[in-house]
């Protein structure tokens, strides 16, 4: 069993809109703040998109992303879809309160949040839109040794060797298509090995 699904028999579609009253509503005091160095509402994008889900069937998510980056983000979500990669779930951070370990561990997908770097005062790229993670708990943030991760119900997919639906290793086509597209992952980084995210890099 490989990292991949069959693709499904229905086409890919996304779209990218402004954010609405009623997400910003959900967004405000949660993923997004009234501080000075938050994006400005008009500079993300919601992207919603069909994914491939773990049973094989494909179902309708959303991020919330920088607007500049919405179209690279739906070029690669298109990708993922063609070659049969499965989401667990994908949706907006705020689904979780906002709390990157909640939504971690309910395996989702999600993308802009406005926060730091855990344990630091340093903006994480959630905070500016231009990062994704994906599937948190088949691609576990692990440090060096291995016996440090998150979430826990990455527990599992400690063995990159044995690969299994949604999980994401190198070589393997899903990192062929970030390097193809010009997308950083965390996997490649050395002081940790962030498995479930991905960065669009300055330019």
């Amino acid at each position: 069993m490989g990292a991949l699904l069959a693709s499904p028999g229905v086409p890919f579609t996304a779209a990218v809109s402004d954010l609405d009253d009623g997400v910003f509503a959900r967004m405000h005091g949660c993923s997004w703040r009234d501080d000075p160095r938050c994006p400005r509402r008009d500079e993300l994008a919601l992207v919603t998109l069909r994914h491939v889900t773990m049973d094989g069937g494909a179902d309708d998510g959303a991020l919330v992303v920088a607007r500049a980056l919405a179209g690279e983000v739906v070029v690669l979500f298109a990708r993922l879809y063609a070659i049969g990669f499965p989401l667990a779930r994908v949706e907006p951070v705020d689904a979780h309160g906002a709390d990157d370990d909640r939504s971690m561990a309910a395996d989702n997908t999600s993308a802009f949040n406005f926060r730091t770097i855990a344990g630091t005062d340093i903006l994480s790229q959630h905070a500016l839109g231009v990062a994704i993670d994906l599937n948190p708990v088949e691609n576990p943030m692990i440090w060096p040794g291995g016996a440090r991760f998150v979430p826990p119900g990455g527990a599992a997919f400690l063995d990159r060797t044995r690969v299994r639906p949604g999980m994401i290793v190198r070589p393997g086509p899903v990192t062929a298509i970030f390097d193809e597209l010009g997308w950083e992952w965390g996997g490649d980084w050395r002081h940790v090995a962030d498995l479930h995210h991905i960065a669009w890099p300055k330019r």
